[in-house]
């Protein structure tokens, strides 16, 4: 299979004026497709709009993340087919694209599922009180994977406990109170676990002895240490941001007040809030009426 081919061609049919990140999460979508019919033995020329279904199909993603794919897939086909190189368009391959819209309601995990996971890391080993540390910031404080990677020196307010930064994907300014916990265990990492390297950013890659390049590693952190945790998943993901969904949750079931939940998320506004807090089932329970025989 051709790959480079393709990839150049879809790459080159791309209007002027989409944002770089854009066009880069197109091609991963692109790549990722291409290296499934790849380990099919399947090449574009030959192929069926069943390999395709089957290709989304396979994909473990939130309802709307696969209707990217499909629009991404879309317009890759209509590509292909304007080429010559595929015998149908994307619009005969994805009529009509939906989203089901409960699919977005976040994953939860109680605080007492949250306590095993923090407990359940072996600071003995390597990068264990960095990940430690990273994991507790993430459900005590939380702040994005992103705010957390890079971290900097002059964000830590010391005396006030506080940490104090402008998040990088909003550019909102926010004022994090951090516990006592998270205090020792920072201390802890600094003075007996971090590399000794230069970096305004807290936390290392041990790997470069340089700070992160992507916030995707907390992700995966997060992800590890919930499989070695042992805590049932029941169809929950396992991400950094289902640490901040749960903090959110957890405030709301303590009955704070949603303008609090606001400025601890760093939102603009409390409309945005909303979203990440999910239904408390136990408040509707105590509610509900029983069901008549």
């Amino acid at each position: 299979m051709n790959r480079a081919k393709y990839i150049e061609i879809f790459k080159n049919g791309q209007k002027e004026g989409i944002r770089d990140v854009t066009v880069k999460r197109k091609l991963q979508t692109v790549r990722k497709f291409l290296n499934y019919l790849e380990d099919a033995q399947t090449d574009l020329s030959n192929i069926d709009r069943k390999n395709v279904y089957e290709f989304v199909n396979s994909l473990d993603y939130r309802s709307q993340t696969i209707s990217g794919v499909q629009f991404t897939l879309r317009q890759f086909f209509n590509i292909m087919y304007e080429q010559g190189i595929v015998s149908f368009d994307g619009y005969q391959l994805f009529p009509m694209i939906t989203t089901d819209k409960r699919d977005s309601i976040l994953s939860y995990y109680s605080p007492e599922e949250i306590k095993i996971l923090v407990e359940s890391i072996d600071t003995a080993k390597k990068c264990g009180t960095r990940d430690k540390c990273m994991i507790l910031i993430a459900a005590e404080c939380g702040l994005r994977a992103s705010d957390i990677i890079w971290l900097r020196f002059d964000e830590i307010n010391w005396d006030k406990k506080l940490i104090s930064k402008t998040q990088h994907k909003t550019g909102l300014h926010v004022n994090v109170p951090f516990t006592e916990q998270v205090q020792f265990l920072l201390l802890d990492y600094l003075k007996n676990h971090r590399p000794d390297v230069r970096s305004e950013y807290i936390f290392i890659n041990t790997t470069t002895n340089s700070a992160f390049t992507s916030a995707k590693i907390l992700t995966q952190i997060v992800y590890k240490n919930f499989e070695k945790a042992g805590i049932e998943r029941r169809c929950r993901k396992r991400g950094a941001h289902t640490l901040r969904h749960s903090l959110a949750t957890t405030m709301l079931a303590n009955n704070t007040p949603v303008p609090i939940i606001t400025g601890v998320l760093g939102h603009a506004g409390s409309r945005t809030t909303q979203k990440y807090l999910s239904i408390d089932v136990d408040g509707l329970r105590e509610v509900s009426l029983e069901v008549p025989e």
